[in-house]
């Protein structure tokens, strides 16, 4: 046994054990009751079925994007008195604190953060990405979404509130990239394990779903379209209301034992099925 290993068992000796309660198990059917969500991108196809699945599960959610118009459309369609919408946009982080004020003063907390705001690398490939397209990429999908995740953890840390925060990633951040889209991902993944190291001890919850090609308006599908693809082996998109089941389990307390990970729900791509 080395110097080292034997330090480790004497100070683990000393310490006092502490006593720790088994966790309760909530109801499968009403998993966020009592919790404050507010979701960023919530306007967006993956963003609109995590705000519905959150609302069926008892949980009052905060939908903040960049159009308003959208954002007020999707309140009233929704027709919830659980539902509250906050303009914003990443790219304004010097703003940030205020957002975070503004968005605990709708229902006087946040207990659960979902990043789910993101851009794609518009017609490009790597030969013609201009440092502006670059630029807006990465301020939205890695920069704003950094200092979200800074600010809301910095309000839940210092209210001693354990709560979740949950990165919508893709699984690109497990493929070889190139482009601002990609480059961003791979960040994400990074970004989600250091922030779960750091906040774990505070009983804050950090993690990521990263979906494959997802049957939203962001790549180009309309409601009613096949949703057959070439993206996975599975030869289907992903369904945004199966990314929002998982992140509905994930931010409950039965998601409690899953730390600093990135769960994909891709049919296989990022995992054995790499383009």
């Amino acid at each position: 046994m080395g110097v080292r290993n034997i330090i480790k068992n004497i100070i683990m000796m000393t310490k006092e054990e502490k006593k720790v309660e088994i966790p309760y198990y909530v109801d499968k059917d009403n998993l966020l009751s009592g919790k404050v969500a507010l979701v960023c991108g919530g306007s967006g196809g993956i963003g609109q079925a995590i705000v519905k699945g959150f609302l069926q599960s008892g949980c009052k959610v905060i939908i903040s994007g960049t159009n308003e118009k959208k954002l007020q459309k999707m309140q009233t369609e929704l027709n919830s008195n659980n539902i509250s919408i906050l303009k914003f946009d990443y790219r304004e982080v010097d703003k940030m604190n205020e957002f975070v004020e503004k968005a605990v003063s709708i229902y006087n907390k946040i207990d659960i953060l979902v990043s789910s705001t993101g851009v794609h690398t518009e017609n490009a490939s790597f030969w013609n990405i201009t440092p502006e397209e670059y630029s807006r990429v990465m301020d939205i999908n890695l920069k704003g979404t950094f200092f979200a995740c800074q600010a809301f953890g910095e309000y839940m840390k210092e209210n001693g509130i354990q709560g979740h925060i949950l990165i919508i990633s893709s699984s690109r951040g497990d493929e070889p990239a190139w482009s601002p889209y990609g480059i961003s991902k791979w960040g994400l993944k990074g970004l989600v394990e250091g922030m779960a190291k750091i906040f774990a001890p505070c009983g804050i919850i950090v993690n990521s779903i990263a979906p494959g090609a997802t049957a939203t308006e962001l790549i180009g599908y309309e409601t009613g379209n096949s949703i057959y693809c070439l993206d996975n082996i599975v030869n289907r998109y992903v369904m945004p209301e199966e990314v929002a089941n998982l992140a509905k389990f994930m931010v409950s307390d039965m998601g409690n034992m899953i730390i600093g990970d990135t769960v994909r729900i891709s049919g296989g791509r990022g995992c054995f099925d790499i383009r």
